[in-house]
């Protein structure tokens, strides 16, 4: 970029003492705008207006403030691209020339084009399905420009870990007290009677946890505090579920947003108590043990890998298809492996269609398995390279394997890429389940984006 000229107030008329008009001459050769010239912007305009109509925005014409779709289209796209929040995308889009010729503003005089409170409801109301949609549709259109070869498709579980403290019990039981404890203060504002005796004994809770947190000196000492402190949160349960009814009619938004936390915190405890029970009694970590009250979908995988037994979060299996462009979907924490290779499969199809079968599919030795495997030949897969456990034998040839082991560091190379700082995947920043459920899918398709610009640059220099 290089200044061509720049207009003064007393010279221009268009410009004011608080507004100066810079023209600034941007290369058309720019990266981001060479991606905007090979994105196609009708099929991307299509799934955000359907989703954002879904999700209540104005987009049909109706009465009020319609939704500039033809603003938030090309903005939402730049956010994804750079991986940046709302803020810092606010900061970016009043400072960066070329981020205004790619969404199509050059030309605005004002400093400022969304706030960043705009830009997040732009980003949220597209939803999970949303961002899902746009990363199937450059998939597609990146394998119609030859970036992606069908021919190969390599698929690994992996684990998107969530900001959240240490999950041990006490500081779980913890959670689940402060949030009863907020919602019993919101109702006793609201005027309700006779919830001291709840309250107190939500302060019960927390003096006992850090009493075992401060004081207690031994295992024994530890496992009899955290039996203490179960009762003591059923004690609470039984307090706080008779006000929980007669609450359902109530229409002030306070009341009813206190009593969906405390049935939140009802049905979560059910099976934590279990899952706390076995860790005490066994001293082993429940399968899909809950980590955060807060977060009930955050569950113990159990991996028992070296240095590294149980990880704590959202089980994700990632697809990489040839040429590097990757999907992925979340599963069951300690879903079964030996199914993975057949799921990945099924969504690959789902996005470059039902006939698009690849000669060669990679997965690791989680996923072997003979019913796995003759699954597959009937598929039409010509080349099963999943590593066998133990001793059993390759099902391919030798030099086929060391395609498979090319495969397989690519796959572990591209996923270590997500869980970078640029891509975010790990301990993302969301703190509410609808954005934080998108924070894997909005780094997924952050890569790929930022593979596909790569790739039409390659093309076009």
């Amino acid at each position: 970029m290089k200044a061509g000229s720049h207009c003064m107030p007393e010279s221009c008329a268009e410009t004011s003492p608080r507004v100066q008009t810079v023209q600034v001459e941007v290369s058309l050769t720019h990266p981001l705008l060479v991606l905007k010239q090979a994105l196609p912007w009708e099929a991307i305009t299509e799934v955000m207006t359907r989703h954002w109509g879904q999700n209540g925005k104005n987009v049909d014409g109706g009465r009020g403030l319609p939704w500039d779709v033809s603003l938030y289209v090309p903005l939402v796209v730049l956010m994804l691209i750079k991986a940046l929040d709302s803020r810092d995308m606010e900061a970016y889009l009043a400072e960066n020339v070329v981020a205004r010729v790619f969404i199509g503003r050059q030309h605005h005089a004002t400093a400022q084009i969304r706030d960043h409170s705009n830009i997040a409801r732009a980003y949220a109301a597209l939803g999970k399905a949303g961002i899902e949609d746009v990363t199937h549709l450059l998939i597609r259109e990146a394998h119609g420009l030859g970036f992606v070869d069908a021919g190969s498709l390599s698929a690994d579980t992996t684990a998107q870990e969530l900001p959240i403290g240490s999950p041990n019990e006490p500081g779980i039981l913890r959670g689940l007290a402060q949030r009863c404890g907020r919602a019993l203060e919101r109702l006793k504002q609201r005027g309700m009677a006779g919830l001291e005796g709840a309250l107190d004994q939500g302060q019960t809770i927390l003096r006992s946890v850090k009493e075992h947190h401060l004081f207690t000196r031994d295992k024994a000492d530890k496992r009899q505090v955290l039996i203490r402190i179960l009762r003591e949160v059923g004690a609470l349960m039984v307090q706080t579920r008779p006000l929980v009814e007669p609450l359902a009619n109530r229409s002030d938004r306070v009341i009813q947003s206190a009593r969906s936390r405390l049935m939140a915190m009802h049905e979560v405890i059910k099976p934590l108590m279990g899952q706390i029970v076995q860790w005490i009694s066994t001293g082993k970590v429940a399968a899909n043990k809950i980590v955060h009250v807060g977060i009930p979908q955050a569950r113990a995988i159990v991996r028992n890998k070296a240095g590294k037994k149980t990880e704590f979060g959202l089980a994700y299996l990632i697809g990489r298809v040839g040429g590097g462009y990757l999907f992925g979907t979340r599963i069951a924490a300690n879903a079964d492996e030996r199914q993975m290779p057949l799921k990945a499969l099924a969504e690959s199809r789902t996005i470059l269609g039902q006939e698009a079968t690849p000669e060669l599919v990679v997965d690791d030795r989680g996923g072997d398995s003979t019913a796995t495997r003759e699954r597959l030949a009937s598929e039409g897969v010509q080349e099963v390279g999943i590593q066998p456990k133990g001793k059993r034998p390759w099902s391919v040839a030798e030099g086929v394997r060391d395609q498979i082991r090319s495969e397989r560091g690519r796959t572990e190379g591209s996923i270590g890429t997500l869980k970078s700082y640029r891509y975010k995947f790990n301990k993302p920043k969301e703190r509410l389940w609808h954005t934080l459920e998108m924070s894997g899918p909005r780094s997924i398709l952050s890569f790929n984006l930022n593979k596909f610009m790569r790739d039409v640059v390659a093309l076009v220099s």
